[in-house]
């Protein structure tokens, strides 16, 4: 939450007139060691967004793709012989322009 609030990725506001807050709760996990000791702490906030209104389905994004593109990747992958890679960026989308 820090990271996003120093980069200013978002801004708290006042709701317009006539608009219902979706309800939402922070989900808490630690994360422990071999020895159990907590290695980290996890956060993630999770919303009701199947109270949207139709209308606000056109601006909510979520990156997915589908098993059988992956699977075609990695066809195209072995057949050209090429070596595949798979890693996470962390906090990615703070770092990118917004248009």
């Amino acid at each position: 939450m820090t990271t996003c609030y120093d980069k200013g990725t978002f801004q708290i506001v006042d709701l317009p007139p006539g608009v219902v807050e979706l309800p939402s709760m922070f989900q808490y996990k630690l994360k422990t060691g071999p020895n159990k000791e907590v290695v980290k702490c996890k956060a993630l906030l999770c919303t009701r967004g199947d109270m949207q209104f139709d209308s606000e389905f056109e601006e909510t994004f979520a990156l997915t793709s589908r098993f059988s593109m992956i699977r075609m990747i990695i066809a195209i992958a072995v057949q050209a012989g090429l070596t595949l890679y798979q890693f996470d960026i962390r906090r990615a989308f703070l770092c990118a322009p917004i248009d």
